[in-house]
């Protein structure tokens, strides 16, 4: 009884938890499900055999014990957030955004991705992969909860996040049985055109979620995409009219298995791979090649990474041979040499960018099946990699290179399991300083020996960031927009408003002052106000 009371209580202090053992909310989720289910067949138990009472009231008595909980689950519908966790009940005869239909004609005027601007976000992460906007936008902190939602509409399914070129903005999404790549105006919100493939994306165990999971890179007019059980295609960006596509199952020998989900519709998985969650790795463009994460059968070749020529797509090269995870390849120098990172299942690792020979690699604690890596591999300063991680084998490590021989040699500088525990997102970097969401709070880590400076708890979950000058920009899981000052002397907010509904795992998109964010049910448009 003292155990399962225990953990009922620490359902109620997830930062003290946090701070003493470095667990995540999902597994305090999980151990207060069963320790509530343990805590209720002991009073049916105590109410059958102890309790005193006529064998009839007993008998009753444990009938609505055990009735009850099927009763609430009847009215009330859990709505799931991240980590295996339940965010609220809502009432069944509730209404929520709907996805809107697959059948949806082509675009209706032309749309230039060719011209580029000063405030355009091409990419992951943005301009540089790494969470950073710089420029001139000059946030008004003062004003910020004055924010104006220039447009909000149902969206298909998936964690896709956007990019904007020219006041175009182009995701992924699931519309019923298609996997699309869908280009909207910016401004408007209005449709512009939409590739349409016929894959529908689940997990075999049905915990991550429905749809793709990659962003799409653009560039040079074309638009570059990954979906979730394989197709990776090449979009001419005027009209979405496919200019090249492969299926990267052929090229890595990779089966997919399929099954019906509950609203009848055939869904896909890797079904010979430790891949569970599907493809999320968005492609990096290298000169005349762009680059994926490859990945293998589970007693097959294994291949890291995948080079295509960008403009007829056939392969170029392979490199390396680990299982891949789920985050992205960035393009970076690090210790002088130009190199790809990225954090493989269990290792991160450096690539020459010309041919995918490894340059080095570093273990990293991780399983694509399950204690995913999806945090990205970020440069720090001129020869220091840092690495962070969720789950209770995570926390961040920070990687120094030097050159030995002739050969980049790694050797870590520290690695502590306490900071860093990101689960979908990855940190910014500001002044020596990592900003990031670990196991649910807003934290602030030195950079120089792995220490926590400071952590704040609030309802952020596994929300996203970008860093725009000393400001973060912080969009819930549940979400909330928020503004808050990067500094080391503890959390400062300017204040929030309220976004979409749905879980908010999805990257953030800022094009000149104009905001996107997503969720798997609804996208918006948010005006944030200047200086």
């Amino acid at each position: 009884m003292a155990y399962v009371v225990g953990v009922l209580l620490a359902f109620w202090f997830p930062s003290r938890i946090d701070d003493e053992f470095a667990i995540g909310m999902d597994v305090v989720m999980v151990a207060t499900a069963f320790s509530g289910a343990l805590l209720l067949l002991m009073w049916v138990g105590w109410s059958l055999f102890f309790s005193g009472w006529k064998w009839p009231v007993r008998i009753v008595v444990a009938i609505a014990m055990l009735a009850a909980p099927v009763v609430l689950l009847k009215v009330l519908r859990p709505v799931l957030s991240g980590d295996v966790t339940i965010a609220r009940f809502e009432p069944i005869w509730s209404t929520r955004p709907q996805a809107p239909s697959a059948e949806v004609s082509g675009a209706e005027s032309t749309v230039d991705l060719v011209t580029e601007t000063p405030e355009d976000f091409p990419r992951f992460l943005g301009p540089d992969q790494n969470s950073i906007v710089s420029g001139s936008l000059n946030i008004a902190a003062d004003r910020f909860s004055d924010s104006r939602i220039v447009w909000k509409q149902p969206i298909g399914e998936g964690w896709s996040g956007f990019v904007s070129r020219n006041g175009f903005a182009v995701t992924m999404e699931q519309r019923q049985d298609q996997e699309c790549v869908t280009c909207y105006n910016l401004l408007t919100g209005e449709l512009q055109w939409i590739h349409q493939h016929a894959a529908r994306h689940r997990d075999a165990g049905n915990l991550g979620r429905i749809g793709p999971r990659s962003t799409p890179t653009i560039h040079d007019g074309r638009v570059y995409a990954v979906g979730a059980v394989g197709n990776f295609v090449c979009l001419d960006g005027s009209d979405g009219s496919v200019a090249w596509q492969v299926d990267l199952n052929s090229v890595l020998n990779l089966q997919l298995a399929t099954d019906v989900d509950a609203d009848g519709r055939t869904i896909q998985y890797e079904q010979n791979s430790r891949l569970a969650w599907g493809r999320s790795g968005s492609p990096l463009i290298f000169e005349d090649t762009v680059i994926v994460p490859g990945g293998g059968p589970r007693d097959g070749t294994l291949v890291t990474l995948l080079a295509f020529d960008r403009i007829t797509g056939d392969l170029v090269w392979k490199g390396g041979s680990e299982m891949i995870a789920y985050g992205s390849p960035t393009l970076a120098t690090v210790a002088g040499v130009p190199q790809i990172l990225i954090v493989a299942e269990n290792k991160v690792l450096g690539f020459q960018p010309d041919n995918g020979n490894v340059l080095w690699e570093s273990s990293r604690p991780g399983a694509s099946d399950g204690q995913a890596n999806t945090s990205q591999a970020i440069p720090v300063g001129d020869n220091q990699v840092l690495t962070s991680k969720g789950y209770p084998d995570g926390g961040g490590m920070l990687i120094e290179l030097s050159h030995h021989n002739g050969q980049l040699v790694p050797e870590t500088v520290w690695n502590n399991p306490r900071v860093l525990k990101t689960k979908l997102m990855s940190p910014v970097i500001f002044e020596g300083h990592a900003y990031s969401l670990s196991n649910g709070f807003l934290e602030c880590c030195r950079l120089s020996d792995g220490e926590r400076v400071w952590k704040h708890r609030g309802r952020f979950g596994h929300g996203q960031m970008l860093l725009v000058d000393d400001r973060i920009l912080l969009h819930t899981e549940d979400g909330e927009l928020m503004l808050i000052r990067a500094t080391v002397d503890g959390y400062e907010d300017f204040g929030s408003i309220p976004t979409i509904a749905g879980v908010c795992w999805n990257t953030l998109c800022l094009a000149g002052s104009h905001l996107l964010v997503r969720s798997e049910l609804e996208a918006a448009c948010v005006e944030l106000p200047r200086q």
